[in-house]
């Protein structure tokens, strides 16, 4: 394990999942350079230093497992389900001994109702002067379904929640029933800086569907990014955010798995850079501008978004 705190955690089930993109991380040309210069909150700095950064974030959950010496087996609550996804690969990713009791046990597979609610990693807030510009990517896991018989997310009438058997990767048994279709992955949800939804609907920004079904409601939370949007393979950057420093420019992060699968790698990768930069006095602006034959080029940084409601209106019809 990397670090003390490491625990059950996968880190890097399946590696690189078959058949998705493997688009670079630098492919859309959004990295900023040492020299050049950028507004951010009406101020101008200039960046004096990047490096590449790379973090993985944890979701835990508490599962019920134990083992039996004979016959050799899972047990416990969440025993049937997770034989599905291989009995010795489950013991030995938990480190239960042989003849274990069942026992709740902690680690990032999520169960198919899992939900982690808004969590702030204070860890992601960096120095001051400092500048993390960070990309979102939800790890895929493969999907199956069973040909002989159509079933794709249980083998009994009712789902995994509800105390049914997912397929994983086991099916019912016989490997010439089962077929990779696709893939699945939780769905993240963002609030960021200070509680500000993001990447959703105006008019549902906290997911708010109604209390009953009708042609006006949406049903579901809006907003959201999942392993097809964002990939580790392939980071999508209009997800990305920029990070300052301070607490109320810190993140707020809510993982769900609404799937009927067990995730196995229940966690979320940022990828991009970490800036150092320093902010300019008018007079230096001056110079850079002068320097340049009066045509001052530079970046605009947006690290708050879209305004939210309430004050929309202000930017374009001041007091």
């Amino acid at each position: 394990m990397s670090n003390a705190n490491q625990g059950f955690r996968s880190g890097n089930a399946f590696g690189r999942i078959a058949n998705v993109g493997d688009n670079p991380i630098y492919s859309q040309g959004i990295k900023l350079e040492p020299g050049y210069l950028i507004r951010l909150r009406s101020r101008m700095h200039l960046v004096t230093a990047v490096e590449p950064l790379a973090t993985d974030l944890f979701f835990s959950d508490t599962l019920n497992l134990g083992h039996t010496s004979s016959p050799e087996a899972l047990n416990g609550t969440d025993a049937t389900p997770l034989t599905q996804y291989g009995a010795h690969s489950i013991q030995a990713y938990y480190d239960i001994a042989n003849g274990a009791s069942a026992a709740n046990v902690v680690g990032n597979i999520l169960k198919p109702d899992y939900d982690s609610g808004h969590i702030t990693f204070d860890d992601l807030e960096p120095f001051k002067g400092n500048l993390y510009h960070l990309c979102p990517t939800l790890p895929l896991q493969p999907k199956f379904v069973n040909v002989e018989t159509g079933d794709w997310h249980s083998l009994n009438e009712t789902s995994p929640n509800g105390g049914g058997t997912p397929i994983g990767f086991l099916g019912d048994g016989t490997a010439e029933h089962l077929t990779q279709v696709g893939t699945v992955s939780g769905k993240l949800y963002v609030k960021h800086p200070a509680g500000v939804p993001k990447f959703v609907l105006n008019e549902a920004p906290e997911g708010s569907s109604g209390t009953a079904r009708n042609e006006s409601n949406i049903e579901g939370i809006s907003g959201f990014i999942d392993g097809s949007l964002s990939s580790p393979e392939a980071p999508n950057w209009d997800y990305s955010l920029w990070i300052e420093h301070g607490e109320n420019n810190l993140p707020s992060l809510r993982f769900v798995n609404d799937s009927d699968e067990y995730l196995l790698d229940g966690r979320i990768r940022m990828i991009g850079w970490q800036y150092r930069i320093l902010e300019l006095t008018p007079e230096q602006v001056s110079i850079f501008k002068q320097r340049s034959g009066g045509r001052l080029r530079f970046k605009i940084i947006n690290s708050t978004g879209l305004p939210v409601e309430g004050s929309m209106l202000a930017d374009y019809f001041p007091k």
